[in-house]
C-alpha cells in the first residue's frame, strides 16, 4: 500500500471498552456489613418497649425532684418576707414538684425569682446532688416610705416600690417618711414609681442612712424623721430644679437644696452638706432644743444659717448663726 499524502492525518481506528453490567440491588442489600446495619434497628425497634419497661423513670423517683424545701436560696436580710420562696412558686405558677432532669429547669427559676418584687437581680441558678438548685441573688432593700393618700407606701434606694404587706405598721417609724408627694404609682411592685421628686427623695434616704465606719447613720446621728419633696413639683419636672428639706424627730426643718444626683454648678456636695450638719452639731450638741424648732439652711455658700420656724415666713432664708 502506498503512504499517505503528505498534510493527511489518520483516523485513529476505535477501541471498543467494555463496561461491567450493574451490580443488582439484591446483592448490594445483601452485603454482611448492610445485614447487620438493618438487624440492629429491626432488634431495637422489637426491644425498645422491654427496655422502657426495664429503666426506671427518673423523673418519677423522690431523689430526683425539687420542691421549695430544697431551693437554697441566698440567706435574706430581716425585712425579706421568712416564705419568699413559696411566693415565687406561687407568682410565678411553678409545679410542684420540679424535676431535676429538666434541662430548662435553671432557665425557668430564674425567670421566676426575677419578677418578685424584693429580687433586685438574679446572680445565678445551678444544679446540685442530691436534688438540691443553688440559687444567688441581690435583695432589694427598703430605704423610705411615701405617705399617701391611703397609707404608706415602701421603696428601694432608687424609688422601686416595695410590697407593704411585708410591713406593720410598727415598721414606719424605722425608715425615713417622705411627704408632699401627690403622684400615685405608675408601675407594678418591683417597678419604678415613676415620679422624679420620689427617685430622688429615695436616693438622699439611702445617703443619709449610710453608716461610717463606727459611727450611727446621718439619719440616727442627726434624729431625722423625714424628707419634704416640693409640693408644687409636677412629675415631669427635672430633678435639677427640685429643692429638698429634711424633717427633725423635734420639728426643726434643714433646707438641704437638690438631690444627691443633682451636678448643678452651684450647689455644695453632699459630702460638704453632711460635714456642715456635723460641724453644727459639735457646735450645738443638738439640733432641737427648748428653743426650738429651728430652720436651717446649709445651702448657702457662706455658711449655715439658723433661725427659729416659726419667725421665718414661706420661702425665706433664715439668718445666719
Amino acid at each position: 500500500m502506498g503512504k499517505a499524502p503528505a498534510g493527511t492525518k489518520k483516523t485513529p481506528k476505535s477501541v471498543a471498552v467494555s463496561i461491567p453490567p450493574a451490580r443488582p440491588l439484591r446483592r448490594r442489600l445483601f452485603r454482611p456489613g448492610t445485614l447487620c446495619f438493618l438487624a440492629f434497628i429491626v432488634t431495637g425497634f422489637v426491644l425498645y418497649p422491654v427496655y422502657r419497661r426495664w429503666i426506671p423513670d427518673l423523673d418519677s423517683r423522690p431523689e430526683y425532684l425539687i420542691s421549695e424545701a430544697r431551693i437554697a436560696l441566698t440567706p435574706p436580710p430581716r425585712w425579706i418576707p421568712a416564705d419568699i420562696i413559696q411566693q415565687v412558686f406561687e407568682q410565678a405558677g411553678l409545679p410542684r414538684p420540679l424535676f431535676l432532669q429538666d434541662p430548662t429547669l435553671c432557665e425557668r427559676i430564674a425567670a421566676a425569682f426575677h419578677t418578685h418584687p424584693w429580687i433586685e437581680k438574679v446572680v445565678s441558678v445551678r444544679k446540685a446532688w442530691p436534688a438540691r438548685i443553688h440559687v444567688e441573688v441581690l435583695y432589694r432593700r427598703p430605704v423610705a416610705m411615701v405617705r399617701g393618700v391611703d397609707g404608706f407606701y415602701p421603696i428601694d434606694s432608687q424609688g422601686t416600690l416595695l410590697p407593704g404587706r411585708d410591713f406593720a405598721a410598727a415598721d414606719v417609724d424605722r425608715y425615713p417618711i417622705i411627704d408632699n408627694v401627690t403622684s400615685v404609682p405608675l408601675g407594678r411592685l418591683g417597678e419604678a414609681w415613676g415620679d422624679p421628686a420620689v427617685a430622688e427623695a429615695a436616693f438622699l434616704a439611702s445617703v443619709l442612712l449610710q453608716q461610717e465606719q463606727s459611727q450611727q447613720p446621718w439619719w440616727e446621728r442627726l434624729q431625722l424623721a423625714g424628707i419634704e419633696v416640693p409640693s408644687t413639683v409636677s412629675p415631669a419636672e427635672s430633678a435639677e430644679n427640685m429643692q429638698f428639706s429634711l424633717r427633725t424627730r423635734g420639728g426643726s426643718r434643714i433646707l438641704w437644696g437638690r438631690g444627691p444626683s443633682c451636678q448643678h454648678p452651684g450647689e455644695l456636695e453632699v459630702a460638704r452638706k453632711l460635714e456642715r450638719l456635723a460641724e453644727f452639731q459639735l457646735r450645738y450638741g443638738r439640733i432641737d432644743d427648748e428653743h426650738g424648732p429651728w430652720l436651717i439652711d446649709i445651702r448657702q455658700w457662706d455658711g449655715i444659717h439658723k433661725g427659729l420656724l416659726s419667725a421665718a415666713s414661706p420661702g425665706s432664708a433664715p439668718s445666719r448663726r
